[in-house]
């Protein structure tokens, strides 16, 4: 029986070549998912064993149906590709003309990028419990980042905001999802030429960095397949401790990185308290 792959922001860019890869390997049924259904059709009619279903991120009772009618025509579900995104393209603290209040600040992809992570995430683990159960690390959550999620971005504040705030999500639950099987990782890639990246980022990168899509599709291939990885610098991460990763992708290299040092004992007990909280529940 095929595995079955939900990915969300999967009708073009990184999610769209994963399904294709998923689809066209015979051992996958990809389910897509975006809010455009002419460009979600078109999509699906273009690669194999791939269906499309229309729902928004940010509705949770529309995404809950999808996942529940995906559920419901497979008896399981195997990967999650947390995929959906979109960067503003205007000036966060742009001046404003208005004598008193000033209107509301532009914000709402913050409800695409980081609530329909959460959303999705959520739905995932549901429904990870009640298909068939599998070896530990068969089931995966594979998040879409950024480098904006690990550096600051001047360019893209918000959309950078909400990238820092997916690589702390993942981090927060890989080791609690962890204890139930499932691999919870992050992708941070530099620049990938896909939909995002609108006329208003164009000249923006010098060509030397943009990363050719195909490198992160085989990365995410990679942590599916849950052996041992290699970093560019020789950090070597074996299949039992692959989870909780964040994965920075730069040219057609890739570094782990870890999450930063404790300066004091303080700190690292602070930390463990918090880690360990659902333990003892």
């Amino acid at each position: 029986m095929s595995q079955v792959a939900i990915i969300t922001g999967g009708t073009s860019g990184i999610g769209l070549d994963v399904a294709r890869k998923l689809g066209e390997s015979g051992a996958w049924h990809v389910h897509i998912i975006g809010s455009s259904s002419q460009r979600g059709r078109e999509a699906a009619s273009s690669v194999p064993n791939t269906t499309y279903n229309q729902a928004d991120v940010r509705n949770y009772p529309e995404l809950a149906k999808t996942f529940a009618r995906v559920f419901a025509e497979s008896g399981r579900i195997d990967f999650v590709f947390v995929n959906a995104g979109v960067a503003e393209s205007h000036d966060f603290f742009a001046p404003h003309t208005e004598a008193d209040l000033p209107p509301e600040p532009p914000i709402g992809l913050i409800r695409i990028n980081l609530d329909g992570a959460m959303n999705t995430a959520y739905l995932a683990m549901h429904y990870f419990r009640r298909s068939p159960i599998l070896a530990p690390g068969m089931k995966n959550l594979i998040f879409t980042a950024s480098i904006g999620g690990l550096y600051p971005c001047a360019l893209t504040p918000v959309y950078s905001a909400t990238k820092h705030g997916i690589v702390g999500f993942a981090r927060s639950i890989a080791d609690k999802l962890w204890g139930e099987g499932v691999r919870v990782n992050t992708i941070c890639p530099g620049v990938v030429k896909t939909p995002l990246f609108t006329d208003d980022f164009e000249g923006v990168f010098p060509k030397e960095v943009e990363i050719p899509i195909h490198i992160v599709t085989n990365l995410i291939l990679s942590l599916l397949t849950g052996d041992e990885m290699v970093d560019a610098k020789g950090c070597a991460v074996p299949s039992n401790a692959l989870f909780s990763k964040t994965l920075h992708i730069s040219g057609e290299k890739f570094y782990f990185i870890d999450q930063p040092e404790f300066h004091d004992e303080q700190g690292r007990l602070t930390w463990k308290a918090m880690m360990d909280r659902w333990d003892k529940t």
